[in-house]
């Protein structure tokens, strides 16, 4: 574990910090002719061998030069419609996450307990309790509170316009997760303040006539949002 932390560490400060954006435009342009593609490469090898405290495990450089290399070789000639978005940024980083991780199961094996180190994870009724609790603010609760104001979103839509894409439903999520993280750690002054920034940083509009009715759909789903996060919250710390 150990190992797989010093490498992540090495990744993080090689693939950001120390990889300039005309570094990733020249790869971008000219592939596997890029010689900023090759220098990105020793330096994220140089780095990981440097943070593993490793210097005689020949895998590490082998492994991490190859495979990095490889994946940025292919991430610039696969191009899909969603390169560049979220989605193609995450898909890249997890690669190179579990070829660091393939690198360490290389070196150190596999560990003999990890099977029953899973099975008491996911066999623990507190981890099981607070899985469930984040699982339901996350996806049916978003149902719930979809349905329940799907009236009004319809008469704002009509009055004010759209919105951004999903930046309501996203708003939402990571607000319950917020609060229910917050219940759970008996937090409850937090609360209080997420409400505040919420309300002065969504009630913000020009357009008059539109403005009460904003301000109560705002009010009205924030208020079913926080509610049911808090209740499931609550409802898990008294299951704990």
């Amino acid at each position: 574990m150990i190992l797989f932390l010093r490498l992540l560490i090495a990744h993080l400060i090689a693939d950001f910090l120390l990889q300039p954006n005309s570094w990733v435009e020249h790869k971008n342009k000219n592939g596997v002719k890029s010689r900023k593609l090759f220098y990105h490469i020793l330096v994220v090898t140089s780095i990981s061998v440097l943070f593993s405290l490793d210097y005689f495990a020949w895998q590490i450089p082998l492994f991490i030069f190859t495979i990095h290399y490889l994946i940025d070789l292919a991430k610039i000639y696969i191009k899909p419609s969603k390169a560049g978005s979220l989605t193609w940024f995450l898909g890249d980083q997890i690669l190179h996450v579990l070829s660091i991780a393939g690198v360490v199961f290389i070196i150190n094996g596999v560990p003999s307990n990890i099977a029953s180190q899973f099975s008491d994870l996911i066999s623990n009724e507190r981890n099981l309790i607070v899985g469930l609790a984040y699982i339901f603010v996350i996806w049916p609760s978003m149902i719930i509170i979809n349905l329940a104001t799907k009236h009004w979103q319809n008469q704002i839509h009509q009055t004010m316009g759209p919105s951004l894409q999903n930046a309501g439903k996203w708003i939402g999520v990571l607000e319950r997760i917020l609060v229910l993280t917050f219940v759970l750690g008996a937090q409850f002054q937090a609360i209080g303040f997420l409400i505040a920034a919420k309300s002065i940083l969504r009630i913000s509009v020009k357009n008059e006539d539109g403005t009460r009715l904003l301000s109560e759909y705002v009010l009205v789903g924030t208020f079913i949002s926080f509610t049911i996060a808090i209740m499931t919250g609550l409802l898990a710390n008294s299951m704990l």
